[in-house]
């Protein structure tokens, strides 16, 4: 259902609320994923909020919830 990039993305953030309780930066998933540009991992967020493993208001920060 998820490809292993979405997994491993949803996987880290669970982990990030769960140390800091509150979501983390685009910023701070791109580095946490080794990426250098925030397009994948807009991607990815839209995937696994159309998919309802997430909810977030596009355009705010820090708003991803999971579900």
């Amino acid at each position: 259902m998820l490809t292993d990039a979405q997994e491993e993305l949803l996987n880290w953030i669970k982990s990030y609320v769960k140390e800091f309780q509150h979501s983390p930066s685009i910023r701070q998933m791109m580095k946490a994923m080794n990426l250098k540009s925030p397009a994948p991992i807009q991607s990815r967020l839209k995937h696994l909020q159309d998919k309802g493993f997430i909810s977030r208001q596009e355009g705010k920060a820090r708003t991803i919830k999971l579900v």
